[in-house]
């Protein structure tokens, strides 16, 4: 059957093993609504300004699929993940600066602050995205590439919805709520060295792109997959 055929593809070790690593790297505690709190009663933004922020956000994604669209769209896998994931989280604790109110005594406003830090933290993000989406993409067995292609996002999403829901019982655990936000910054600095945890298992990722001929030839060698 169809699904006995999608089972034994997705059983080889060169596709499930970086589903588990996509897994992985999106199952890292989030903080969340928390920002939210922090954004309205500590920094006083409005609801216009939350939704200016939000529309940088969103321009500056679509200029990080360009970046990475003109410089690393032929880069390995490996390195890619490694250091988008490095700077992103190196970029993530900036946000202490926010939090322990640093920006406002090297001079820069809140609100600066927080569309610049919107902006490149948005860029980063989908410089760290792409890559999922395009390996995603390789790993598919020719006669299922839709379906792998589902599955593999349904197992990028689920690994969302496990770092939103383990960032959910931290912020419990910590006692951060809208009225006490003495332990946030613990929670920002937490969820953001999580990030790199992932990286431990970097090896599951394909050191040769699944698409070029190079990858062709070993899985001709090794009909199994790497071990």
């Amino acid at each position: 059957t169809r699904l006995q055929a999608l089972w034994e593809a997705f059983r080889k070790p060169e596709i499930w093993r970086p589903c588990a690593f996509i897994f992985l790297l999106n199952a890292t505690p989030a903080t969340g609504a928390t920002w939210f709190y922090f954004y309205t009663d500590v920094l006083k933004f409005s609801s216009s300004f939350l939704g200016t922020i939000g529309v940088v956000g969103a321009c500056c994604t679509l200029l990080g699929v360009f970046v990475f669209d003109a410089t690393l769209k032929q880069a390995p896998f490996r390195p890619v993940f490694l250091w988008s994931t490095i700077v992103s989280t190196a970029l993530g604790l900036s946000q202490l600066l926010l939090v322990f109110r640093w920006n406002v005594a090297m001079g820069i406003p809140d609100s600066l602050f927080c569309l610049g830090e919107s902006a490149v933290l948005s860029i980063v993000g989908w410089i760290c995205t792409m890559p999922v989406l395009v390996l995603a993409a390789r790993l598919c067995p020719e006669g299922m590439e839709g379906t792998m292609y589902a599955l593999i996002m349904s197992i990028n999403n689920l690994g969302g919805i496990v770092g939103s829901q383990l960032g959910a019982v931290l912020t419990t655990y910590l006692g951060v709520t809208e009225h006490d936000l003495d332990n946030f910054w613990l929670l920002v600095l937490i969820c953001n060295l999580s990030t790199v945890l992932p990286l431990v298992f970097i090896a599951f990722v394909p050191e040769v792109d699944p698409g070029t001929t190079k990858a062709k030839e070993e899985e001709a060698c090794y009909p199994s997959g790497p071990v």
